[in-house]
């Protein structure tokens, strides 16, 4: 980085301190996309804005969430007719989906204009394991109770 010259054996710069492996590192290209087009897209589906803005992996995660959480709903809603013990779970699911989707665009909005993340990505992935974990067991509550009427 300074153009001090260095022995090969070692790792830093001996005149600045620069790691070695940094200097090899390509720079993070990220997408320039306006504010409200980022948000348009997380509306269109939560997470495409966000890979607009080239966090993939980010908008990944976004959009499984809000898929399952908004599908388990519809199958709690299936699985709740007649069952008045499930109908609060039911709207649960539904709301967590509609904040996920909600959120996406948001947080979309806010990465265009240079913000950083409302949530990472690690918890919404601990988040997933959660819903899917107590999604599948209000839908054997529900089988359950429904076939021993």
């Amino acid at each position: 980085m300074c153009g001090g010259k260095n022995p090969i054996q070692l790792d830093t710069c001996a005149t600045c301190g620069t790691p070695f492996a940094q200097v090899m590192r390509a720079p993070v290209e990220r997408g320039q996309v306006d504010p409200r087009d980022a948000a348009i897209r997380s509306l269109i589906f939560p997470g495409l804005g966000h890979r607009a803005l080239g966090r993939g992996l980010d908008g990944l995660a976004r959009g499984v969430l809000f898929v399952v959480t908004f599908g388990l709903g519809v199958l709690l809603a299936i699985a709740a007719w007649g069952s008045g013990a499930l109908v609060a779970a039911w709207a649960l699911f539904l709301v967590a989906g509609i904040g996920v989707y909600a959120m996406s665009a948001f947080e979309a909005h806010r990465l265009a204009q240079g913000g950083d993340l409302l949530v990472e990505t690690k918890v919404l992935m601990w988040a997933l394991v959660g819903v899917v974990f107590v999604g599948v067991g209000l839908l054997v509550f529900g089988v359950v109770t429904a076939t021993h009427r």
